[in-house]
């Protein structure tokens, strides 16, 4: 057992809020310390696995701890607006002081990454193995409006990204596999026709959308939201505004530079949020403002253009970062 960690533990908001992602968040004590406002909307989070991280998306204060390392100063400041006292602090340094030792051994072990294989909705297929098929005028019809909702995306319906099946209640809807290491783990099930939900899903917790895809010859991994957006660029989709620890841990196995490009959207803006905890990049495209996502983006200007603009803006520094992020939420306050 780690004592460090658990003494970290302990000083916690008895609020503190713990997200599926692993982060927990409370109201961040650095702010009022350091000349900024009173931080009231829970932007501290925390991190525990193997050591600790803390990083406040208000303020911009971060600090962190692993087995084999001193207790930093930073991190005695915020033991101490947390509310530790000298005594505790002493611990601390104590308990940090025998993970140094030679014969100290984490823990936790590095666990890789798996995900079991998930079946197809029931009579799945390819689209293009639908359109030598004789199927009813009703059934004629769903797969047209399917083919139809690819092609006005700007896709080919004919590639192995995109099933069909007419079993009833799914024959109004676009399955993508979720494939990874060359596995079906799973799906998402797009409507085409009015109704909801918008989309049936069927796949893993943390998972990334079209990781296989990625190629030893890139420099650089596309962090999207959704999936149309990573298939119209080539990157990944992480199926949420969030990130997970395990969704990170697959991003940075492809060892390539990540850029995050998010929805110009209120949720976009949190997506940031996190990139910036996992030392990923972010773009801040030059998209006109009916544009909301990358699949759009690609609509109106081109994927060359969008690649282009999204490695031109893409800013790595935390500050910068920041400096962008509030340009953008005051340009969606205003167009709200």
């Amino acid at each position: 057992m780690v004592l460090v960690l658990d003494k970290l533990r302990a000083l916690l908001p008895p609020r503190a809020k713990s997200s599926p992602s692993g982060w927990t968040s409370f109201n961040a004590p650095c702010c009022s310390h350091r000349g900024h406002k009173a931080d009231r909307r829970k932007r501290a989070g925390v991190r525990f696995d193997t050591g600790f991280v803390y990083n406040c998306f208000n303020c911009k204060y971060s600090t962190s701890w692993q087995p084999g390392r001193p207790i930093s100063e930073k991190l005695k400041s915020l033991c101490k607006w947390l509310g530790a006292d000298e005594n505790d602090i002493n611990e601390l340094i104590f308990e940090a002081l025998k993970t140094e030792s030679p014969e100290y051994t984490p823990r936790e072990s590095e666990v890789a990454v798996t995900f079991s294989t998930k079946d197809l909705p029931e009579g799945a297929l390819p689209i293009a193995e639908w359109l030598d098929v004789k199927l009813d005028l009703n059934l004629e019809t769903a797969l047209a409006y399917s083919v139809e909702y690819i092609v006005n995306r700007g896709f080919n319906p004919t590639t192995d990204d995109f099933y069909w099946t007419p079993v009833e209640g799914m024959e109004t809807r676009v399955i993508l596999p979720f494939r990874y290491q060359g596995r079906t783990v799973g799906y998402t099930a797009r409507k085409v026709t009015p109704g909801k939900p918008k989309y049936l899903s069927d796949q893993h917790p943390h998972f990334v959308y079209n990781v296989d895809e990625q190629t030893d010859a890139q420099k650089y991994v596309f962090v999207c939201e959704g999936p149309f957006d990573a298939l119209s660029i080539g990157g990944v989709a992480l199926l949420t505004n969030n990130i997970a620890d395990q969704q990170a841990k697959i991003v940075n196995s492809l060892d390539k530079q990540v850029i995050v490009i998010p929805d110009q959207d209120l949720a976009g803006l949190e997506l940031i949020d996190r990139a910036v905890a996992y030392g990923w990049g972010v773009a801040f495209p030059n998209w006109d403002s009916d544009v909301k996502d990358v699949a759009d983006a690609v609509d109106k200007y081109g994927k060359l253009f969008v690649l282009v603009d999204a490695i031109e803006t893409a800013e790595t520094s935390p500050i910068k970062i920041e400096v962008a992020r509030r340009k953008l939420k005051h340009k969606l306050e205003i167009e709200e």
